[in-house]
């Protein structure tokens, strides 16, 4: 008796016996009458028994290739590369036969940096970086190799400790992506008109952000252009700017024009040269901001945000709320002045603080910035050269501390401060000392100006969210300045008003400023209560500016309605209060495609004013590429009636939008496009979105096909398509749907991944096969061919195999041809189909054949 693998076998002398298989606490006995012979070192060769197939004749099935455990044809792939079930990356895999005719998978060793063979031991040479094929399963003895080819990836399984520690989220700095060569140019075009009172104004705005990328160097350019009939024409150049990115220093250096970091102080616009951490390089488990921008438009308006006295967005808004959440980062400081330029000639005016937050960092984590330059403002004659340096570091998980030095030739200031998370909440506190030096100047009144101003400013900053009663509480920004305290950009604004002859306090400078902000979830569903105050005042300047705001939203089925109430008072003592209600539903089943939405407004302030709105909105179209808004409003005190349309259509090239508005006693219209060209050593491809990081989906033939998540991307016809908003540093899945494309045309993989650097364009490759599509039905000597025989074509190309009922598909470059048909090593397992396909066929007709 032979017993191993919990199997027994029992013999008798004849040869026969009996098969004991175990199976739980039940064994299945199966009696043979002819020899068995299941020792250990004649399981050499595991067959398929076709029985399982249910076919008719056994011998119609050729199973013989994967006898050894080949599971996937010899040839290459583009295959998906996990680690312990963790992508790692993808790259082209090829699959080798082995002298056994096994096959292995090849990979480059680029998926050795994952391993640490140091901690292997006894294990075979590492392989040099120029080899091309490494078998890795013979090189791991402790691991697991996998390549499944219907899903095209390849699993590598390694005990844990033999990898290299990396943090959770962490993508390989190796596998991150430079990018191609590229040309960017996204572009804001806005055509304006307005009549009020038979006076007419036009304007033309067009806002460009372009872009050269070679190698891992990226070239950037920001700038409006600005026509109007009541002004002449101007080009503004926002900045200009060279960046490449450091990996080993988790950092990008910059030369030219940008803005401080504005983490510590208030962001500076300066040309000149920056080292600074991106926490984007860091694993997400390891580690931006530009504020919401909301407002109410009375009419058809333009919104225009001015920081630093520089338009870095404008944008034509429907009249009711707004929401801009948008903007491009541009630091963490400094105010955003907004301006809503109403249709009728009129304009509402309003500040929207940007201002530091308290932040923690992990233990050991660090974030830093070095600039060196001169300040660039629209606002100062004198361009003074000024350093700034700042780092944070985690110093435990309750404390960070921070500081930071700027320094100028008239001017120096340092912070230190630190940040602590304490069971009642977060909070950072930290002080600024400052000595701003003043030119001496004979002032109009015989008195002299000048002398050195030192002060102090500090900042409390404290947040705090209490999960029990679904409450958040954030006192943003507390800050008290002494009388003589000077930021950089005051300090040099108060040199510019003495050599003008003016007093230096003719500057405003903040003493105390508060913000608060409050939100408190109600229980039972009943919504959500929010509110928010600024105080400040000013040295020297009597009165405070005082703003409060307090809202309630709710949704009930598929209504949402909000109520809002605003007060407001400027240092002069004037006071306005605004009250606020919105009412919004479906027409329609919710959450349906191209459902139209409801609105009603009703807003009253205590200057008397009163407005009623109503708004209809939605979408049309294949992706809803066609958005509708119409807009109907009445107002008193003389305003009257007014009556809005606003379209806007997103094309698989640009986005074009429209807007016309009528009004007592005025009119207006506009007209706009914007997106993206993206110019490449394979011509220009456009997009309809604007994006600064982008993927270049190249996939020869697939024209049609749709593209990744986003609306509306398709492949043109020269085979490419640009998928924008990709994420820095981290995995981000591109994939194509065939759905669209033509028949003639087969993709060989529909999925990558790629991680690429900031503002890089990478390239990624689709595999496409051209031909026509076959589909018959074939017999050889009355019966289906043989399951599993290889088909080839004209030029001996292995172009797929046999499946059930003697199904062949294959892709075939001539209307009229031969496929060759094999199931053995030899002439007698060989058989030809010809065929002869419609010239002008469209659709996949099977047909029925003969093999010879």
């Amino acid at each position: 008796m032979y017993q191993g693998y919990d199997t027994c076998v029992e013999k008798d002398a004849s040869g026969g016996g009996r098969l004991i298989l175990p199976l739980g606490l039940l064994c299945i006995v199966v009696s043979f009458s002819s020899p068995l012979c299941v020792a250990e070192t004649d399981i050499d060769v595991v067959e398929f028994d076709p029985v399982f197939l249910n076919l008719r004749q056994a011998g119609s099935v050729d199973l013989s290739r994967f006898s050894s455990g080949a599971a996937a044809q010899p040839g290459k792939y583009n295959a998906e590369i996990y680690i312990n079930s963790q992508q790692v990356g993808s790259e082209m895999i090829e699959i080798r036969e082995r002298a056994d005719k096994t096959t292995f998978p090849c990979v480059s060793p680029a998926v050795l940096r994952h391993v640490d063979f140091a901690a292997i031991g006894d294990t075979p040479a590492v392989p040099s970086a120029g080899e091309a094929c490494i078998d890795l399963a013979a090189l791991l003895p402790v691991g697991q190799v996998t390549f499944n080819s219907s899903m095209l990836r390849l699993d590598i399984i390694v005990p844990q400790k033999y990898l290299l520690k990396t943090a959770r989220g962490m993508v390989n700095p190796a596998l991150w992506d430079s990018g191609i060569p590229a040309l960017l140019l996204g572009y804001n075009m806005n055509g304006y008109t307005r009549e009020v009172a038979g006076r007419h104004y036009r304007s033309i705005y067009a806002g460009l952000n372009g872009g050269l990328n070679l190698g891992a160097w990226y070239l950037r350019h920001n700038g409006s252009y600005m026509w109007a009939s009541d002004s002449a024409h101007q080009y503004e150049s926002i900045n200009t700017y060279l960046q490449r990115d450091i990996p080993s220093l988790s950092a990008r250096l910059l030369v030219g024009q940008s803005n401080t970091t504005g983490i510590l102080f208030d962001t500076l616009p300066f040309s000149g040269i920056q080292l600074a951490s991106d926490e984007r390089m860091l694993a997400e488990s390891q580690r931006g901001y530009a504020p919401e921008i909301r407002g109410v438009a009375r009419t058809n308006a333009k919104v225009e945000v001015i920081q630093n006295n520089q338009t870095i967005y404008e944008i034509t808004v429907a009249p009711g709320e707004f929401v801009i959440d948008d903007l491009y980062p541009t630091g963490y400081g400094g105010d955003l002045r907004v301006n809503v330029r109403e249709a009728d000639g009129s304009m509402q005016t309003f500040t929207v603080p940007y201002a530091s937050l308290a932040q923690l960092l992990r233990p050991g984590a660090e974030r830093y910035s070095v600039t060196a330059g001169k300040l660039r403002s629209a606002a100062l004659s004198s361009k003074p050269e000024f350093y700034e340096a700042t780092y944070q570091r985690g110093m435990t998980n309750a404390i960070t501390a921070y500081g930071g030095l700027q320094a100028s030739t008239h001017y120096a200031a340092l912070q230190l401060g630190a940040s602590f998370a304490t069971s009642f909440g977060a909070l950072a506190f930290d002080v600024t000392q400052a000595r701003a030096a003043m030119p001496g100047l004979m002032l109009q009144d015989g008195t002299r100006s000048g002398g050195t101003r030192k002060g102090q400013s500090y900042r409390l900053s404290f947040s705090k969210a209490i999960q029990e009663t679904n409450s958040n509480l954030s006192l943003a920004a507390y800050r008290f300045s002494t009388r003589d305290y000077m930021d950089f950009m005051t300090a040099m604004q108060s040199r510019a008003a003495l050599r003008r002859g003016d007093a230096a306090d003719s500057i405003w400078r903040a003493k105390n400023r508060v913000t608060l902000t409050l939100g408190q979830g109600l229980p039972e569903n009943l919504g959500q209560i929010y509110a928010s105050a600024s105080l400040q005042n000013y040295w020297y300047h009597g009165g405070y500016e005082r703003q409060f705001q307090v809202g309630y939203s709710h949704r009930f089925r598929n209504v949402t309605y909000n109520l809002n109430v605003n007060r407001s008072r400027d240092n002069n003592g004037r006071t306005q209060d605004t009250y606020m209600l919105s009412l919004s539903f479906p027409l329609g089943r919710s959450g349906v495609s191209n459902t139209p939405q409801m609105r009603f407004d009703l807003a009253h302030d205590t200057g008397g004013r009163s407005r009623t709105q109503s708004s209809l909105s939605g979408t049309l179209g294949q992706d809803s590429a066609f958005s509708y808004n119409t807009t109907l409003a009445y107002a008193n005190n003389g305003a009257g009636s007014s009556a809005t349309l606003n379209g806007q259509y997103r094309s698989p090239l640009t986005q074009a939008f429209a807007s016309f508005s009528r009004g007592n006693h005025y009119s207006s219209a506009s007209a706009g496009l914007s997106g993206t060209l993206l110019a490449h050593a394979g011509g220009i491809t456009l997009t309809p979105y604007t994006s600064d990081t982008f993927a270049l989906v190249e996939a020869p033939g697939a024209t049609g096909a749709k593209v990744s998540s986003y609306p509306g991307i398709r492949v043109d016809r020269r085979g490419y398509a640009a998928v924008p908003y990709l994420t820095p540093y981290q995995m981000n899945e591109i994939s194509i749907d065939p759905k669209g494309m033509s028949h003639h045309v087969e993709l060989k993989n529909t999925m990558q991944k790629t991680a690429p650097y900031s503002g890089a364009v990478v390239k990624l490759n689709y595999h496409t096969e051209r031909g026509i599509p076959l589909l018959t039905y074939a017999t050889y000597q009355g019966a289906p061919l043989p399951f599993g025989s290889r088909v080839f074509n004209d030029l001996n190309e292995s172009v797929g195999s046999v499946g059930q009922a003697g199904q062949v598909f294959a892709r075939v470059t001539q209307t009229q041809g031969q496929l060759r048909i094999q199931w053995g090593e030899d002439d007698a397992t060989l058989c030809t189909i010809n065929y002869a396909l419609p010239a002008t066929q469209k659709d996949l007709t099977p047909f029925t054949s003969v093999c010879r």
